[in-house]
């Protein structure tokens, strides 16, 4: 299985750390990778005043399917600008369930 990335990240992300490894059983929602992505919010100063600011959030990508994970196609460091990119790991589907 290929996992393109869906629509609803905030892009630019940064893969962090990949959370599982080759041959690992995975659960359904269970978190695969994490990422930073960077936004833009509004933030009061000491003074009351209203400002923008970028700050980077942390975030997790989960597995939207069980099975066991056969192979990574990225790593730490890694950047993916945009949604449809495959990131996605390989899965080996369970069919006893």
């Amino acid at each position: 299985m290929q996992i393109r990335a869906p629509h609803s990240l905030h892009y630019p992300i940064t893969v962090s750390e990949l959370l599982r490894r080759q041959g690992d059983k995975v659960e359904r929602k269970a978190a695969l990778f994490s990422y930073t992505y960077r936004s833009i919010v509004t933030e009061e100063n000491k003074y009351g005043e209203e400002q923008k600011v970028e700050k980077t959030f942390p975030a997790e990508f989960q597995s939207e399917t069980e099975g066991t994970l056969l192979a990574w196609r990225i790593g730490a460091g890694e950047v993916i600008e945009k949604a449809g990119y495959v990131f996605s790991y390989s899965v080996n589907h369970r069919t006893d369930v």
